[in-house]
């Protein structure tokens, strides 16, 4: 069973509830949250922490009030994880005004893109984003592209963004390394490592949030997957 909550950024916090809500967050975030400069980054960052206390904590079926703030550790290719719970994976992600989680019992990796508004130019935003997609998507990905009309291509090019994200967080490869060294196989809801014909891994979409790609990617294609706000 995989769970995967969203929840709104905070907007504002009174300075008491922002230190309450601060002593839940692990300690890593935490003092990475108290070095930023901006209040809106703090804001994000905060709300993904608490988001993640709070999921771990019914993951647990503990009381998230009374549970200390959880010790998060990160492996060699910074992918992070809970020391002491070896069957309890997770990841973050967060963009626009949204955070989100996923938590389960097999390796996860989710991702959210909020989707670019239109420039006033009648085109979408898309194209602001063409050298990304010839970065990093494979010479497939962006022939469906521009096979798309005008009126899909950023909901199609913020989706494959949102899918490989997803994939390089389950992996762990990491964006740095790139996004083209693995297929999308749509028909199957699969990603396929280039070469290869079995899939390495699966992936569902969400629509719950307008003007939002949300994705989460796991190798295992029986589990359950349960989208929640909160």
């Amino acid at each position: 069973m995989i769970a995967v909550y969203y929840r709104k950024v905070f907007s504002h916090l009174e300075e008491d509830a922002f230190f309450r809500l601060l002593g839940k967050v692990e300690a890593g975030r935490r003092e990475r949250l108290l070095k930023m400069k901006g209040k809106e980054q703090q804001m994000c960052s905060l709300a993904a922490g608490c988001l993640l206390h709070d999921a771990l904590c019914r993951k647990l079926g503990e009381p998230a009030g009374d549970r200390d703030a959880f010790q998060v550790a990160y492996g060699t290719m910074g992918k992070p994880y809970l020391p002491g719970y070896p069957g309890i994976h997770f990841n973050l992600s967060h963009s626009g005004e949204y955070v989100c989680c996923a938590v389960g019992d097999v390796p996860v990796g989710v991702d959210l893109q909020k989707k670019a508004a239109r420039d006033g130019s009648g085109q979408p935003g898309l194209w602001r984003y063409k050298r990304l997609a010839e970065r990093f998507f494979t010479r497939e990905d962006n022939l469906r592209l521009e096979a798309c009309c005008e009126e899909e291509r950023e909901d199609w090019f913020f989706r494959m963004w949102s899918v490989k994200e997803s994939y390089s967080k389950l992996s762990g490869i990491g964006i740095a390394r790139g996004l083209s060294g693995f297929e999308i196989d749509w028909e199957r809801n699969a990603v396929l490592e280039k070469g290869r014909v079995e899939p390495w891994a699966y992936f569902a979409e969400q629509d719950k949030l307008g003007g939002y790609s949300f994705s989460l990617c796991t190798r295992d294609r029986g589990q359950e997957i349960a989208w929640k706000e909160g």
